[in-house]
């Protein structure tokens, strides 16, 4: 599968631009993000995803980011996860809860899906850009040239459950899978003002952050708790990333 790379980084910077001119245009109080959650997580059931766990791979490359956190800190309108919370989701697969999925599918999942996840090559992320997702959360840029979108087709092959979820997504268009990956940095807590939080994000908008070189995929459970939303990472299962290598020899 060919993609062109600059197309698709260009169209992550027009989303980026998109985003931050529709959190610009909002009016009301900001959205307390983690309240939200406890409805759409069937309150507090503790989801499986596909993701990247970058702030556990490479931490030093977010020192880039230092400047944003001091500016934030103090902010009663947001909340900062630790770095070694941040990540990337490119598919939740689902909530472990009996109508969704059982802990004893999860295994199944990555046999499924891992044959086909190391048809990808290893990549490079570069990290870039801050804007505001859904009104919600304050997230960094990432261009992966398309890479994430391949590994959402190739699951979806893969994984009967993630076909029934990517059914459901409305980024999957005709036109293909519109998905643009991201990694929060921070999420709105229902107090202070738009004004205050567009006025500390504008000088930072643009920011070139650094590259990450990936060699494997993964899945985590999301120990996502009431009175703790940023437990440890629990990644379940990593798949190599080996490209046309991936037709030599036997892999477990």
């Amino acid at each position: 599968m060919t993609t062109d790379t600059n197309a698709v980084a260009a169209e992550y910077a027009e989303a980026r631009e998109r985003d931050w001119t529709d959190f610009l245009g909002r009016r009301g109080s900001l959205p307390d993000y983690w309240g939200l959650w406890e409805g759409r997580s069937f309150n507090w059931k503790v989801p499986v995803e596909y993701i990247q766990p970058l702030g556990l791979e490479a931490p030093t490359t977010f020192e880039a980011l230092q400047p944003v956190f001091d500016r934030l800190a103090s902010m009663e309108e947001v909340e900062l996860p630790p770095i070694p919370w941040l990540h990337l989701t490119w598919c939740r697969i689902g909530f472990l809860r009996a109508a969704d999925i059982m802990w004893s599918q999860v295994e199944s999942f990555y046999a499924n899906s891992a044959p086909r996840l190391r048809r990808i090559p290893p990549t490079t992320l570069h990290l870039g850009g801050l804007s505001v997702a859904d009104g919600e959360r304050v997230y960094l840029g990432v261009d992966d040239g398309g890479m994430y979108r391949e590994a959402r087709r190739q699951a979806r092959l893969g994984v009967p459950k993630v076909n029934d979820v990517m059914k459901e997504d409305p980024l999957i268009t005709p036109e293909g899978d519109r998905f643009v990956p991201q990694v929060d940095i921070a999420y709105f807590t229902g107090r202070g003002s738009r004004e205050r939080v567009a006025e500390a994000l504008e000088p930072f908008r643009n920011l070139v952050v650094g590259d990450i070189a990936l060699t494997h995929l993964k899945m985590a459970r999301m120990p996502i708790q009431p009175h703790s939303h940023y437990e440890d990472l629990d990644v379940v299962a990593e798949m190599q990333m080996l490209g046309d290598d991936h037709r030599k020899g036997y892999h477990n």
